[in-house]
Order: structure tokens, then sequence, then C-alpha cells
């Protein structure tokens, strides 16, 4: 058994799926949350208010803007996060979650005919931790 002081809300999240490779922190070193993104095609990171945060009944959702192309569209990457307690001093815990791209196509001239939200969905698995920052 452990003592309930010892467990700490995690704040760094490595995840991982398929194709696609996951970091999150919600602070770093400047003090606000980064995020890195890899997937086959990209290689990509955030800091600070380029990060979307929302607490939802999903727990937090994360969002950045993965490409944003005027005219033609705008592509979003949202990592759903439980909330994940650890023992302070352990290498954390295992967890599995999801993250959904979202392809907003756009035009000068108005919506195009058809779903103004496509969805691709990726199952993440990892590990859950506390860092001191």
């Amino acid at each position: 058994m452990f003592a309930t002081d010892n467990l700490t809300r995690a704040n760094l999240f490595e995840l991982s799926g398929e194709t696609l490779q996951i970091s999150f922190g919600s602070s770093n070193l400047l003090g606000g949350p980064g995020l890195s993104y890899r997937d086959q095609t990209s290689n990509q990171s955030f800091q600070g208010e380029e990060i979307q945060i929302l607490e939802t009944a999903l727990g937090e959702e994360i969002t950045v803007m993965l490409e944003s192309i005027p005219d033609l569209r705008t592509v979003t990457f949202t990592l759903a996060l439980p909330i994940v307690t650890v023992l302070q001093q352990s290498h954390g815990t295992c967890i599995q979650t999801f993250g959904a791209t979202t392809t907003n196509p756009t035009t000068i001239a108005g919506p195009p005919p058809g779903p103004q939200k496509q969805y691709s969905v990726a199952l993440l698995h990892g590990n859950a931790q506390f860092i001191v920052s």
C-alpha cells in the first residue's frame, strides 16, 4: 500500500501509436506547456500559447495547429488525456488514449459541399509520469 500524500498528477506523457509519436509536458523550463508531434511526414514542436488545453468530459483535450494553408485546408491534432495520478518518485504508469487529426477544408468561396471536418483517429499508448520542472 502507498500513502495518498505520495501521489501527484502526472505532468509528462510519452505516447506512441502505429506511425505517431507524441510527447506532452504540462509545464516545461519556460513555464508553459510543450508538445512534440512526429509522424511519417512531419516533426513539429509547440510551446505555450500554440497549445490549446480544454477540460472536458474526456479529461483534457490538448490541440495544436499542424497545418494552415489559406484557401485549401487547416489541420489540427487533438490529444485526449485522462487525469493520471502517479507516485512522486516513480517511473510513472502505463496509459492508453487516442489522438484525432481533424482536416477542415477552407475556400474563399465558402464551404464546399460535403462534410466540413474529416477525422483520422490514432490509438496511443505509453507512459505518464511526474517530473520536477
